[in-house]
């Protein structure tokens, strides 16, 4: 079943798209540490395949997809035709243009398509974002308040995320590029396909310059109805708060809602006609805790509180990385020479061994590969410190540290 220079990324498509495998399979096969990632879940099914440690479901399903290799590598080329012939860009988890706001929520695709301009993406973790849904039949109330809001949300470079339907969404992107903001239509087709039809102009004016259009579904997908819950949980997580302009009592924007509360997103509702059938499920919103929709400054208010939250986050994580990447040196110097090491350094290493567990001071010795004699004075100096202990013939951090 060989097949010589292909995508990891897009084969990871065509497999989970295609085939019985599913997210269940893979987390088994990384868990058993069978895969690095999904990115090698194809090298895995083309080379020696066995039962053996695999539950029965996952063996199935993995060597059903293998007895098709024809057929896989069939779906492949059209695939890779149409993201050639569309500019699709295809965006997996661990690129640089992959949303950052989407690392902290679970269940998030592991590769996603893009058309336009894949920067906005950026824009979404440097601005913030705001997501915008409502009603496909809105009225004149609603349509006016999305085109106010939208127009000053924007106009302060926060990006405007929506999902491409007519009403509300058409709406929110035209009054996003309006006010030469950035938009980005979550679809729940491929990338290849404009959904609904008629709002084929508003799909490439967004391609060609206002912003994006996104999927986490491949080109030839198609448009199926269980595609549209899923589309709106990205748009929710998409987006640092969510705007509810108006929506009925059991709308599809409900299910938009109800993910952004779920993902930790601020929802505010435009307070609107407690007469209309398609205000009701909005209305029930804030009766529910919603926010309800005043002013421009709190939707603002809320997206610069995410931002800097998670710039903040940013910030510590790369102190981590930093840290993690000063450790594995030192371990490498060890592994040459442990004699060039300085006291400073080893002392870096037994911290961060005591950030696991408690150990002995042998047990630290032959984890380090650092000889006894070498050690012990750095351990009798941190212990002198202050910053680790020793118990039971243990040594521990501190709780300071």
């Amino acid at each position: 079943m060989a097949f010589e220079g292909y995508d990891r990324n897009l084969m990871y498509s065509v497999l989970i798209n295609n085939t019985e495998i599913d997210s269940k399979c893979i987390s088994e096969l990384t868990d058993k540490g069978l895969i690095g990632s999904y990115k090698e879940l194809f090298e895995y099914i083309c080379g020696g395949l066995k039962e053996e440690g695999l539950t029965g479901r996952t063996f199935v399903r993995l060597n059903e997809a293998k007895s098709m290799p024809d057929k896989i590598k069939e779906i492949y080329r059209r695939y890779e035709e149409i993201i050639s012939k569309c500019g699709i860009t295809i965006i997996p988890d661990d690129s640089g243009s992959y949303p950052g706001i989407w690392k902290e929520l679970s269940g998030m695709p592991k590769v996603i398509y893009g058309r336009g301009d894949i920067s906005s993406l950026k824009k979404v973790d440097d601005n913030g974002s705001v997501s915008v849904v409502g009603s496909r039949n809105p009225g004149r109330y609603s349509l006016y308040a999305t085109g106010d809001f939208v127009s000053k949300i924007a106009s302060k470079d926060v990006v405007i995320v929506s999902g491409l339907a007519i009403g509300i969404d058409r709406a929110a992107h035209e009054a996003a590029m309006r006010a030469s903001g950035t938009t980005i239509a979550v679809l729940p087709s491929g990338c290849d396909e404009v959904y609904p039809l008629q709002n084929r102009d508003l799909f490439e004016r967004i391609t060609g310059g206002g912003g994006m259009v996104l999927s986490e579904m491949p080109p030839l997908s198609g448009v199926r109805k269980q595609y549209f819950p899923s589309r709106n949980r990205l748009i929710s997580a998409l987006s640092d708060c969510c705007l509810i302009m108006e929506a009925g009592e059991f709308s599809g924007t409900l299910h938009t809602a109800s993910f952004a509360a779920y993902q930790g997103r601020d929802v505010f509702v435009l307070p609107n006609n407690i007469y209309a059938d398609n205000c009701i499920g909005g209305l029930r919103l804030i009766n529910d805790g919603a926010s309800i929709l005043l002013s421009v400054d709190d939707v603002i208010d809320s997206v610069t509180s995410r931002l800097l939250y998670r710039k903040t986050d940013k910030m510590v994580l790369n102190d981590k990385e930093e840290k993690r990447r000063l450790i594995e040196t030192i371990r490498a110097k060890v592994s040459k020479d442990c004699s060039g090491v300085s006291d400073e350094e080893i002392a870096m290493l037994v911290k961060d061994e005591l950030e696991v567990r408690d150990l002995t001071a042998d047990e630290l010795s032959k984890r380090l590969g650092i000889p006894f004699f070498l050690l012990s004075q750095v351990l009798s100096d941190m212990e002198l410190s202050g910053s680790i202990g020793r118990e039971k013939g243990k040594f521990a951090l501190t709780i300071s540290l």
